[in-house]
């Protein structure tokens, strides 16, 4: 982890993987549960509350995926976000719409994808 990173940005990084563990048409409880656990896991100083802010948020507005990439500029944070999205959206098996998603992302920041 980076603590020089600005976590305030994590916002956003959950917004991404909400995005794209939505892109089945559900954000199940399962996949919930992954974001919570992997950003507690790697910033546990980014609480609970600050997690479910971001995710009530995310369901309040209209913004695109593109809209949450483009705020994120951090490669380390970048990395991060794919790979919460992965394993969020991953939690309930990864969907073909989730999966096509995550390639959008990796390719919208440039960031090769290994399978």
């Amino acid at each position: 982890m980076n603590l020089n990173m600005d976590i305030s940005k994590l916002g956003y990084c959950i917004k991404v993987a909400a995005c794209i563990c939505g892109k089945d048409g559900v954000i199940s409880q399962l996949e919930e549960l992954s974001i919570f656990k992997l950003i507690n896991e790697r910033y546990p100083t980014y609480s609970d509350e600050n997690i479910e802010l971001a995710l009530d948020e995310f369901f309040d507005s209209n913004q695109q995926i593109e809209d949450y990439l483009a705020k994120i500029d951090d490669v380390q944070l970048r990395e991060f976000t794919l790979e919460l999205a992965e394993i969020s959206a991953g939690a309930d098996e990864l969907d073909v719409n989730e999966n096509i998603a995550l390639d959008k992302a990796y390719l919208i920041w440039g960031i090769v994808r290994y399978v």
